[in-house]
């Protein structure tokens, strides 16, 4: 088994483990260095060590590889920050924005021998660059996920789609398969499929120099739904034929369960549940799309998870730009395409926080919010922080809400709740469920203080403890998220100066620290959902 994911993905597909210590060098133009003169580690982010780590630019990374045979070199990188250029002996063959999604770039016929990769990184603040720019989380630099080589077929299985539905109590499942064909000659190709004791085949043509869509339909007659309480998993197995002879393959890892929205209530698997009512057992990934690892633990320990694309605070002119719609759009299908076959992911949601609360804004929002709603296997939703100009609710499935009660103000959550409902009253949306999306506020570990002062964990551990029991009393809302799971660093750059408002510049919510030690505030929440048996 790779490093790729928690579960071995091919059979037949030979991969290789491209981590581990890279020639790199620092850069002052984007083009390739004639030497090297330092090592960094992949994946890693070069801020980790102390020669680079206020670096923000150009850098350059270079490993030596071998094949056996010749034929088609398919490199596939996790992430890299935020733009990778990739070279295969000194020729472009291709390159990818957006630190948070994983891209693949692939060269045909290669001899066999050796060879040399090299990457191109580019992680500073451009005006080519609207997503990355500084904010309340660190862009950081580096190739910072996973990065493989694979030798592929000419014809080779790209990705899968699951989609499962439950019937009368029986499952079945759409299932797509995306097949690639690099060479110039249509081929008549036969995919064949095993998941959960049952057995499915499609043929078709793979197009020439085209990737081809192939579905099927198929039933399950033993399969057991995909829940909290019992995150039942299955392999996904495709085999590619091409002219009688098994070419190609690709295992997916899926779970048999159906998102709905019923009323106020989000119903999973028909069964109607307040997310609330379990309790931590929710996640929400903001404000980038996640490693595909974390998701992999998420659905093998039964974890709800709301996972967004990436954009965190945009006003109307930024993301009104044409630019920045297209980036954004981007890394949207880039995360429903890598990200669709994990079971723990419940809703999707994009522009964390931007301008729903303007009639362009609005807009930008609609186009998002009606790709999402594309996948009709999850309910789609965003952040908002304009409870009483939104413009925007009728569009999502859920109404989610920041708020910061006790801490930016001395609103209660009470109150918070009133101005919500008025406006979600307004705009003719009653009925929806209702998500707190964030609230919290700050501690600095191991800072104490008898007053309980404001950034003491004690001030952090009672505002958490009382916000949290007053929303736990409406009825009304579905869900709560609290604001953050652990200390993040924030931007040193940019108009805004977060450092100025984030001691130690940090975002300092977090109920564990950056070493992830618990604060007051953990033992605080902890006690609270063990109370209530969640």
């Amino acid at each position: 088994m790779s490093t790729e994911r928690l579960f071995q993905t091919h059979e037949i597909r030979r991969q290789t483990d491209l981590n581990g210590m890279w020639q790199f060098q620092t850069l002052e133009e984007p083009v390739l260095p004639e030497r090297y003169t330092d090592t960094m580690s992949v994946p890693s982010c070069w801020e980790m060590t102390l020669p680079y780590c206020r670096y923000r630019g150009l850098a350059a990374y270079k490993k030596e590889i071998h094949t056996d045979r010749q034929g088609n070199l398919r490199f596939l990188f996790k992430g890299i920050s935020h733009t990778g250029t990739v070279y295969l002996d000194g020729q472009r063959i291709g390159s990818h924005y957006n630190a948070y999604t994983p891209f693949s770039a692939i060269a045909s016929n290669v001899p066999a021998g050796e060879h040399t990769l090299e990457v191109l990184v580019d992680n500073r603040f451009t005006e080519g660059s609207k997503l990355h720019i500084p904010n309340d989380y660190f862009t950081y630099g580096g190739i910072t996920r996973n990065a493989f080589m694979e030798i592929v077929p000419d014809c080779f299985i790209e990705r899968m789609e699951f989609e499962p539905d439950l019937r009368e109590g029986k499952w079945s499942a759409r299932i797509r398969v995306y097949v690639r064909n690099l060479s110039a000659l249509s081929k008549s190709v036969n995919v064949r499929l095993s998941c959960a004791g049952c057995d499915g085949a499609v043929q078709g043509t793979a197009f020439a120099n085209q990737i081809t869509e192939m579905a099927l339909s198929m039933e399950f007659y033993a399969a057991q739904a995909w829940s909290h309480e019992s995150p039942s998993l299955y392999y996904l197995k495709a085999a590619l034929w091409v002219d009688d002879e098994r070419a190609d393959d690709l295992i997916e890892r899926v779970g048999f369960r159906t998102v709905r929205r019923q009323g106020s209530r989000i119903a999973i698997n028909g069964d109607i549940k307040l997310i609330r009512d379990i309790g931590a057992n929710a996640v929400r990934t903001c404000h980038y799309p996640n490693d595909e690892l974390f998701l992999d633990l998420c659905d093998e320990n039964g974890i709800f998870v709301w996972e967004e694309s990436h954009d965190r605070g945009g006003d109307e002119k930024r993301i009104t730009d044409p630019e920045f719609v297209r980036q954004s759009m981007e890394v949207m299908h880039e995360m429903l395409e890598t990200h669709y076959n994990h079971p723990s992911i419940i809703i999707w949601g994009c522009l964390n926080e931007a301008a729903s609360d303007c009639e362009k804004g609005s807009e930008v929002y609609r186009t998002h919010l009606e790709y999402l709603a594309s996948d009709r296997s999850r309910l789609c939703t965003f952040a908002s922080n304009k409870t009483e100009g939104d413009l925007c609710l009728g569009m999502e499935d859920i109404c989610s809400f920041n708020m910061y009660p006790c801490w930016y103000n001395d609103e209660t959550a009470e109150e918070a709740m009133k101005r919500i409902r008025t406006r979600i009253k307004e705009t003719g949306n009653d009925g929806k469920p209702i998500i707190v999306s964030e609230f919290g506020g700050g501690a600095i570990y191991n800072f104490h203080d008898v007053m309980r002062v404001k950034w003491s964990e004690e001030y952090q551990a009672d505002l958490l403890k009382l916000v949290t029991a007053q929303l736990l009393e409406q009825e009304d809302v579905t869900g709560i998220f609290v604001w953050q799971f652990c200390d993040v660093r924030v931007s040193q750059e940019g108009e805004r100066n977060w450092p100025m408002t984030r001691p130690l510049s940090r975002n300092n919510k977090g109920i564990v620290d950056e070493f992830r030690r618990p604060k007051l505030a953990y033992y605080a929440l902890r006690d609270i959902f063990r109370q209530d048996g969640r």
